[in-house]
């Protein structure tokens, strides 16, 4: 454990990862703001409130998060400034809900209304002004245990593709959100693509490919781990880029991690061909479902779909597999719509005797509906909403929404006793996850893309395999 570096402007200034919830809270910091989120309001059984998240670095990269709530994220939110020094004392610890924090640290400052963070004017601010995050590295053959981790990684490896500049749309204003894909691999003898974005695409991404021929090493901080064809990474706001990192150990900015691929890449003599650490978990929009998990049994909770960590808006959406149970179906949603009766599913609107598409500029004689239905679904672990098209809604209702459509527009019980009776089945569903902006908030929407109902045995199949993997391994008597 670090030792406290001393008085410094009349305080006793504390590393991070010298802190303990034991210590009390006469300890101070000084640390670097790496980023800060925008004010978000939240609603609870004792009120609304505001909170934003901080994560501070010092001078030996050592991180940690702090959310700030109610009344004290009102007195800091406008003094704490992004990439500003701060001390920061009187402040408490708790430890870090895994789950939920971004931050590969134990514990988690605890900001009160006795906590003190006093901006550090003095020269010693230069120490932290330029201080890089130590890199905890996680080798690419490991990535699949951190499918639905909230956790941002750190991954160095040797580059083995870099593919051409590319771009994706954004829906909500059309702009187009630069992108550029690399495939990756390391010491574990596997590879994994990671998409850059934005500038780390522009820029790094540019370097990398002109280096290509010469096979550069990459360090990667702080990257998002996605199920995207199994398993991919992802670079967020706050993700660092570092090509060829110094593997010279007399170089104030070596990286031991690095060396260790480099040197091994040296002995394996040049091999540029690795399988892909998600190989048999590969889960694209078409994947088999297998009755009862599918995508090599992979599942997520309701809770970890609800608590995914919202991508740029324009980021490929991901698709996961959860067995859950319709919960809830609004009555009076609109449920459906006119559409093109050509198969194009296009939305039509009456005009006179005819029904004319915008999306196609055509009139029509007819029309038919089709489902656009919102379903509330459950399972151990909570609730969350998804949005269900056409012929998923056809096999939960039972019928087509022109059969529903007239007892629901005439208020007949049996619209009522229809959606009863879809309650409480349980499906395993393909899910989309996508983001979207709504209000210049980016938030996440799930989409059931496929259901299929459960087969027993293959669910029973899929309970025992789990299970197993929770018993103790024996070991062989030889």
């Amino acid at each position: 454990m670090s030792q406290p570096t001393g008085m410094v402007g009349g305080r006793r200034v504390q590393p991070i990862q010298s802190l303990n919830p034991y210590m009390g809270a006469t300890w101070t910091i000084r640390a670097r703001v790496a980023s800060k989120s925008a004010m978000r309001t939240y609603k609870s059984a004792r009120g609304d409130g505001n909170l934003f998240n901080v994560e501070f670095i010092d001078e030996d990269g050592t991180r940690i998060e702090a959310t700030l709530w109610r009344e004290v994220a009102q007195k800091y939110f406008e003094s704490i400034e992004e990439g500003k020094v701060y001390y920061v004392s009187r402040a408490g610890l708790k430890p870090a809900n895994k789950a939920y924090s971004s931050v590969q640290n134990d514990y988690q400052l605890l900001i009160s209304d006795r906590t003190e963070i006093e901006e550090c004017k003095d020269a010693s601010a230069e120490k932290v002004a330029n201080a890089r995050p130590k890199l905890n590295v996680t080798q690419i053959g490991h990535l699949p245990k951190h499918l639905g981790s909230k956790v941002l990684l750190d991954v160095v490896g040797v580059v083995g593709q870099v593919s051409p500049m590319g771009s994706v749309k954004r829906k909500s204003d059309g702009g187009e959100l630069a992108r550029r894909d690399l495939t990756i691999f390391d010491q574990s003898g596997k590879s994994v693509s990671v998409t850059l974005w934005q500038n780390l695409a522009s820029e790094a991404g540019d370097e990398l490919d002109k280096l290509q021929a010469e096979k550069p090493l990459v360090a990667l901080q702080g990257v998002r781990v996605n199920d995207y064809n199994g398993v991919s990474l992802s670079t967020v706001s706050r993700s660092n880029v570092m090509v060829n990192p110094s593997c010279d150990q007399e170089s104030k900015d070596y990286v031991p991690e690095a060396k260790e691929v480099a040197d091994w890449f040296a002995r394996q003599g040049g091999q540029m061909e690795w399988p892909h650490c998600g190989e048999g978990l590969a889960n694209n929009g078409r994947s088999s479902l297998g009755g009862a998990g599918g995508a090599g049994a992979q599942r997520q909770t309701v809770e970890s779909l609800r608590e995914k960590p919202v991508p740029a808006v324009g980021t490929k959406a991901e698709y996961v597999n959860t067995y859950a149970y319709i919960s809830a179906i609004q009555p009076d949603q609109t449920l459906y719509y006119m559409a093109a009766p050509d198969g194009t599913n296009k939305k039509v609107v009456a005009e006179g005797d005819r029904y004319y598409s915008e999306g196609t500029g055509k009139h029509y004689d007819n029309f038919v509906r089709r489902y656009v239905m919102r379903c509330e679904v459950m399972d151990h672990t909570g609730k969350c909403t998804f949005n269900v098209f056409n012929d998923q809604a056809e096999e939960i209702l039972g019928c087509t929404a022109d059969e529903i459509s007239a007892s629901k527009e005439s208020g007949d019980k049996a619209y009522d006793i229809t959606l009863k009776n879809a309650l409480l089945v349980p499906y395993v569903f393909r899910v989309r996850c996508h983001a979207e902006e709504y209000n210049n908030e980016a938030r996440m929407r799930f989409a059931a893309a496929r259901i299929e109902k459960v087969d027993y045995v293959k669910q029973s199949q899929w309970l025992i395999n789990q299970i197993s993997t929770l018993l103790p391994k024996q070991e062989a008597a030889c």
